[in-house]
């Protein structure tokens, strides 16, 4: 039988100096309320998360509900899913390369006098995978950071954490709320700050915060945009005569283009987000048109999926 996850219950406001986990994840989440002032080094290494995703939000766009709010130094904001969340809900951390998380802190939302907030619902039982394991992890219903230590490291370039049960809320079809997600490895902090980056984009540009696939089961192009201003994009030809191709470089977006510079030259495509319905729910497909670094990167693209393959 695996060996179960270990989990602890962290006070942000006094974690001791030695529980270097407990210390980072009090500065990402929990400064709205007073956390430890910032340490020298704590946050000198620069997050490598590319960019965050979640299978739904409420009031989408608007910031009080955002998916950011989870890496954003301040447990006193929240994500929230949709109302009437029915089907699984996930927060996926994509990264800019592979990585191994040891731990995954979590707050859950704050209410009155101390307590979770009791209108929303709140996870209850969470399922931390990678590509090739699933840990399952049942939650305490406190606003204080449950730290859960992986008996084995969740590995590679996506960590999901998808919630499979929850607490009650308010009414049935209440959202599902977290304040705050941290992960780290066993040397260092990996979420950061993350959005203050994205909100120093503009909305159009958030919107391009992927992994995009020219087909979504068997891809030959992909294409990465991350949250540090740089992309990725891969092209390996499977029916096709023609050579692998691999660029990066740095990209900004607006409401209907993109601009990528490629070793010093700048190349610009007009973008075209459509939504379309997906196994998953609703999706949004990119069309790129233009001057690109490369002709194969003139064609249509959809986000990989956001759960992993089990």
């Amino acid at each position: 039988m695996p060996a179960s996850p270990v989990i602890r219950l962290t006070d942000r406001l006094s974690a001791p100096p030695s529980s270097c986990f407990a210390v980072a994840l009090a500065l990402v989440v929990g400064a709205g309320l007073g956390a430890a002032p910032a340490r020298a080094g704590t946050k000198a290494e620069a997050s490598p998360i590319a960019f965050v995703e979640v299978t739904s939000e409420l009031d989408e766009g608007r910031p009080a509900t955002s998916m950011w709010n989870l890496t954003d130094d301040n447990d006193g904001t929240v994500w929230c899913s949709r109302k009437n969340a029915t089907g699984k809900e996930a927060i996926s951390f994509t990264f800019d390369g592979a990585v191994s998380v040891s731990g995954v802190g979590m707050v859950l939302p704050l209410g009155k006098e101390g307590a979770t907030d009791r209108s929303v619902r709140r996870p209850k039982v969470i399922v931390v995978s990678d590509v090739e394991h699933r840990v399952e992890v049942r939650l305490k219903d406190v606003t204080i950071m449950q730290v859960l230590e992986l008996p084995e490291p969740a590995k590679g370039r996506r960590i999901v954490i998808e919630v499979i049960d929850t607490f009650p809320g308010a009414s049935e079809d209440a959202p599902i709320c977290v304040a705050g997600v941290g992960l780290r490895d066993k040397a260092r902090e990996l979420t950061g700050n993350t959005a203050s980056r994205a909100r120093g984009l503009n909305t159009p540009s958030r919107k391009l915060l992927h992994e995009w696939h020219d087909d979504i089961s068997a891809p030959s192009r992909t294409l990465m945009f991350s949250v540090d201003g740089s992309f990725i994009y891969t092209f390996a030809p499977i029916l096709e005569d023609k050579p692998p191709v691999r660029l990066k470089g740095k990209w900004i977006g607006d409401a209907s283009s993109v601009v990528l510079d490629v070793k010093g030259k700048s190349y610009l495509l007009k973008t075209q987000l459509t939504k379309v319905a997906s196994e998953e729910g609703n999706s949004v497909e990119l069309a790129l048109v233009g001057d690109a670094p490369d002709p194969s990167m003139v064609a249509t693209f959809r986000p990989a999926p956001l759960f992993l393959p089990q």
